[in-house]
């Protein structure tokens, strides 16, 4: 957590995390929470802009290739605003780091592909909890790269001449294009479609500080083209456990995504 410690204001108090295990006989009952000091409790203010640091992990499985197992944590410029009783979340994606568990290949997102990931803004939710903290969630709505959604009601396009698929990006070929970069080969194009659904759920540990975890329940992609018949094939993907946690942190109004890049750093 040294990153959030440089970033944490002076005045920010430090709350360690532990558990605590009992055995029957010297286990006591928690005090039940008191419903009317719940109600008299102001819920953090949370307006401002952040920094959010979020991971999720997949396994794909390429006939040729094999499966392998991708982490990918993503940094994005957050700005939270208050409408009447509601927050409203707002998400710039800055920066995606892919790691793959072989060197065998190795997927990488040109700059064009981040600056077209959707700006996307969706009410968050604070609620009290029974334990006396204050929770956080949040349904980032499903995301759709390479298609238009309202023209594919039978789901995600197989092929680049679905007529949902078109130049996402802008660079003239179907769909979203990435690179793969094969030692012996060296990098090709490819051009997919993919859709993927992501909440985050946690714990508000002051006002400069959320912390939790990511909740990838939807993540497909289809393969439409390629440079080279060899990574032609769609590949399978299935959401991966573990490095799924969130962190959260409150930065300088007017901060943007070269903000980010700097303060991101090589964390992953």
């Amino acid at each position: 957590m040294y990153w959030m410690n440089l970033l944490r204001p002076a005045k920010a108090a430090c709350v360690t995390g532990f558990l605590l295990f009992q055995s029957d006989a010297s286990a006591q009952e928690a005090p039940t929470p008191d419903p009317i000091a719940a109600e008299q409790q102001e819920p953090p203010d949370l307006k401002g802009t952040w920094y959010l640091r979020m991971r999720t992990a997949m396994d794909a499985r390429v006939a040729i290739i094999g499966t392998t197992h991708i982490k990918s944590t993503t940094h994005l410029l957050v700005n939270i605003e208050k409408r009447d009783d509601t927050y409203f979340q707002s998400q710039k994606t800055c920066i995606v780091d892919t790691r793959p568990s072989r060197k065998l290949t190795r997927t990488i997102l040109p700059e064009v592909f981040i600056k077209h990931l959707a700006e996307k803004t969706y009410p968050i939710r604070v609620t009290f909890s029974d334990t006396g903290t204050w929770e956080y969630y949040a349904d980032l709505r499903q995301q759709y790269v390479g298609y238009r959604s309202e023209l594919a009601p039978d789901g995600i396009p197989k092929s680049k001449k679905h007529p949902a698929v078109y130049d996402w990006d802008e660079d003239g070929k179907p769909g979203a294009s990435v690179l793969v970069h094969i030692p012996i080969i060296g990098f090709i194009e490819i051009y997919i479609v993919q859709t993927n659904h992501t909440f985050l759920n946690g714990n508000i540990v002051d006002e400069n500080n959320v912390e939790g975890r990511t909740h990838q329940r939807l993540l497909l992609q289809r393969t439409i083209g390629a440079e080279n018949r060899l990574l032609a094939a769609s590949p399978d993907l299935a959401v991966a456990k573990g490095h799924d946690a969130f962190e959260m942190v409150r930065i300088e109004a007017g901060s943007t995504c070269a903000d980010i890049k700097r303060i991101a750093g090589q964390s992953f």
